[in-house]
């Protein structure tokens, strides 16, 4: 059975850097007919993206002056048809938080790593988004296009299908 995409939720643990910045990329690169939404694990609650963030943001066209950070909740959770994470420890985090969600809940960079690779330590870390938080504008930008390329991974299985 298939299952239709209406909301998907980015989460990544302060929803500071790479969930605000992934959302509005996804967001832009599927349209208006998926609703996308970001939170964190370890919210700044109300505070807004990272400046670092928001600069590299309006270099690549995007607003992201109106977020704010928002704390992970149920409610989040329970309301979305797919939720992508930066990391394993965000997953399995999620996933303990909503058992049930197993099955929703995947690395953003799940389809980075070679089709028919074993999911070895190594092809994990090729999956997860590292956290540009402490580091300067060469990190924030690695994030980004890691971020860039495994949306553009998604993009094929969230495309809308013809019945």
């Amino acid at each position: 059975m298939l299952t239709v995409i209406r909301r998907i939720l980015v989460l990544c643990e302060g929803n500071h850097c790479r969930s605000p910045l992934a959302e509005a990329l996804l967001r832009k690169a599927i349209g208006h007919h998926i609703e996308v939404r970001s939170a964190g694990l370890r919210a700044l609650v109300g505070e807004p993206a990272h400046e670092e963030t928001r600069r590299l943001g309006a270099e690549l066209g995007l607003d992201l002056e109106p977020h704010r950070g928002r704390q992970l909740s149920l409610d989040l959770i329970l309301e979305s048809d797919l939720i992508l994470v930066m990391d394993q420890a965000q997953k399995q985090a999620c996933e303990a938080l909503v058992p049930s969600f197993r099955g929703r809940v995947f690395l953003l960079g799940h389809w980075l790593a070679p089709a028919g690779q074993a999911p070895t330590s190594a092809a994990l870390a090729g999956q997860a988004i590292a956290d540009p938080i402490s580091g300067g504008p060469a990190a924030h930008w690695a994030a980004c296009d890691h971020i860039q390329g495994a949306i553009q991974s998604w993009l094929p299985r969230l495309a809308p299908r013809n019945p």
